[in-house]
């Protein structure tokens, strides 16, 4: 159960909300956390157009947050003996290029698959939050993709190595991206007001880009895809390091030959901020934006959704790390770099 409470418990007596209140324009934000003794949630502005009442139960897009739920559908299948890290992807989509072939799945889960950059392939298919394609539209754009580098070499992120491994997981799985994610992740997740949008999903809320409503018309999954909630987020970041798949998800990063981590991998980009281990993730997209950050030796999860691409992602990231310091307080060691300087360093 949710209650918007003055202060949590446990933690600094004063929390600086306004760090997150939401922006001037249309739209709205919710943000909540957990730490100990249960969730505290804000939200501000409303749903759009119709002056809807947002709370934590209310449906966004989720953007790039979809790439864990994705990689979760991965683990299933390796634990499942399936597929390997080791398999290769052209193994199981023969329809792609020649050049593909010494990708692996690991390379894909990673962002070490050398792949261009996905915003030039993207645009080569019109691709955008107004578009109607759904991922073989956009697969499209690999038919005469040249590598950028030699997999295993470079730890560059990488959509298109998402969207991949959703058609991975569904030519192994036989069935639809988003009903192999749906029993197999969502609901022994316990989030059942999630869903992707390649089969029957909640409806979110309207983003709002520039002013501009933004309804999701496209059914492209893997990289996004994912409609959900900050509860739903939020029983995620409680489930995930409790199951089975957290041997692999979590598991140390990769150490690449200039000696830095490929600190993002599985959907989840594992740093420190200010001491203190993070397993997290961010969204970004025409309309939306969306952060999740856990620090598990702090018992701490900090969620934040917006149908509003008004702040950047850059200013809604700085806000919710705004809050997360608020909230954490003492128990951080302002001494010690905060999360957009870990980038790519060891974690214990």
């Amino acid at each position: 159960m949710f209650l918007a409470m003055e202060h949590p418990l446990g933690v600094q007596s004063d929390v600086d909300w306004s760090c997150v209140t939401g922006p001037q324009g249309p739209g709205g934000t919710v943000v909540a956390f957990t730490l100990g003794d249960g969730p505290v949630w804000r939200a501000w502005g409303s749903g759009a157009p119709g002056d809807e009442a947002l709370d934590p139960d209310s449906a966004f897009y989720a953007g790039s947050i979809a790439k864990q739920v994705t990689a979760a559908c991965v683990a299933c299948l390796i634990l499942d003996g399936h597929l390997t890290l080791s398999t290769p992807v052209r193994q199981v989509l023969p329809q792609l290029p020649t050049s593909t072939a010494p990708i692996e799945v690991e390379h894909l889960l990673t962002h070490t698959s050398g792949l261009p950059e996905s915003n030039a392939l993207d645009a080569s298919v019109g691709f955008d939050g107004r578009s109607q394609l759904g991922n073989a539209e956009r697969l499209a754009a690999l038919s005469t993709v040249e590598l950028e580098a030699p997999p295993g070499i470079v730890h560059r992120y990488s959509n298109y190595g998402y969207l991949l491994l959703a058609e991975v997981v569904q030519a192994v799985a036989s069935e639809p991206f988003g009903q192999f994610a749906k029993h197999r992740v969502l609901v022994p997740a316990g989030m059942r007001s999630s869903g992707f949008i390649d089969v029957e999903h909640p409806q979110p809320v309207p983003g709002w880009s520039n002013g501009t409503a933004v309804e999701i018309g496209f059914t492209t999954v893997g990289d996004g895809g994912l409609i959900t909630t900050v509860a739903d987020l939020l029983r995620w970041n409680a489930w995930l390091p409790r199951s089975e798949l957290a041997s692999l998800m979590l598991a140390p990063r990769r150490v690449m030959g200039d000696g830095k981590h490929a600190h993002d991998a599985w959907g989840i980009s594992i740093r420190t901020h200010h001491g203190h281990r993070i397993e997290s993730h961010g969204g970004a997209f025409d309309g939306y934006l969306c952060s999740a950050v856990r620090f598990p030796d702090l018992g701490a999860v900090f969620v934040g959704m917006t149908n509003t691409d008004e702040l950047g992602p850059t200013g809604f990231n700085d806000r919710m790390r705004c809050l997360v310091d608020s909230v954490l307080g003492d128990h951080l060691d302002r001494h010690q770099a905060p999360w957009t300087e870990t980038h790519g360093r060891p974690v214990r």
